[in-house]
């Protein structure tokens, strides 16, 4: 009986200590790239930078604010819309049709919640009701990092419901966010996207090379610029004909 009692509180301390350090991870993540006070005030983020895949590149603008996103290729100086997320709705290019297509409520559900990390994931995980687990550590590209489990509730993935979950790399020394692995929620395949390059701006460090992997497809954005705060006219959101 006491040895059962000994693990009993060997297993608790282990549980506390797990918590707290995923509490701490997140703390010192979040401080730092700039620390919450810097992060609370950001109300729109612009980024202008160039898209490039194995077809090419492109000019792309994207502009996002708290539950609103905008994404835009640059064409002859002209914004064309890409994909969207208007409050309520997903939209993205259909190709097929060649034209901005509204997506259902499967689909939207996602982007909603995403969208509704603005500015910061981690920044928003307890408010929207994230879950946050410390698996241990790994190396990703060299670096020690922790490995952190994100469960965000549910979602469909290919039309079934299941667990939203994302697995958060955090360096071990600088705690940047170096990968995360997530689920497509269309197609099922492993995304897998790596964060480089962070660098201040107006005090907040930002990644300015994004690169995804898709099975053997690869996409990456080299970002020009950030803009932080601009003015949005909430009017470019409205894609209803």
């Amino acid at each position: 009986m006491k040895r059962v009692y000994t693990a009993i509180l060997w297993f608790s301390a282990i549980t506390i200590l797990s918590a707290q350090s995923v509490d701490q991870i997140i703390e010192n993540h979040i401080e730092q790239r700039g620390g919450k006070q810097a992060w609370n005030k950001i109300q729109s983020i612009h980024l202008k930078g160039e898209f490039i895949t194995s077809h090419g590149s492109e000019k792309i603008l994207t502009i996002s604010k708290k539950g609103r996103l905008l994404g835009n290729t640059i064409i002859d100086g002209k914004r064309v819309v890409q994909f969207a997320f208007d409050g309520e709705h997903f939209w993205d290019y259909d190709f097929v049709k060649d034209e901005l297509a509204k997506r259902g409520p499967r689909i939207s559900s996602k982007a909603e919640k995403e969208a509704q990390e603005f500015p910061m994931m981690f920044l928003k995980a307890e408010d929207l009701g994230y879950e946050i687990e410390l698996l241990g550590e790994e190396k990703i590209m060299g670096e020690d990092c922790y490995k952190l489990r994100v469960n965000k509730g549910k979602t469909f993935v290919k039309g079934k419901e299941v667990d939203d979950e994302t697995i958060s790399f955090i360096n071990k020394e600088t705690y940047m966010e170096m990968l995360v692995e997530s689920r497509n929620t269309r197609t099922d395949d492993m995304v897998y996207t790596y964060y480089q390059d962070y660098k201040e701006v107006d005090g907040v460090l930002l990644p300015f090379t994004i690169t995804w992997f898709i099975n053997d497809v690869q996409l990456s954005i080299h970002v020009d610029s950030y803009a932080l705060n601009a003015e949005i006219d909430d009017a470019i959101f409205n894609l209803e004909k």
